[in-house]
């Protein structure tokens, strides 16, 4: 059965290291500082758009929890998009 599709919106964050070590970047919603997925994609370079806010969709890696509970869950990227700050 395939995962369900998630999009979700934030400013994109270089992850990796020892805090978020399963993947490589961060989606951190506007105005917060909680990071509500860390993202993977084999096929978009996440770096490209660092420091933007974007719309990412994905679909939760099953079998990867969290390191910690409370982490942040690990979201395979399949699309994204840059938002237009007004």
């Amino acid at each position: 059965m395939d995962n369900p599709k998630i999009q979700a919106e934030g400013r994109l964050e270089r992850a990796g290291g020892s805090r978020y070590p399963y993947g490589s970047h961060a989606l951190v919603p506007q105005g917060d500082r909680v990071v509500r997925f860390v993202l993977r994609s084999d096929t978009i370079e996440l770096r490209e758009l660092e420091g933007r806010e974007v719309r990412v969709t994905g679909s939760v890696v099953e079998g990867h929890p969290p390191p910690k509970e409370g982490d942040p869950k690990l979201l395979e990227v399949f699309a994204i998009t840059p938002i237009e700050q007004e």
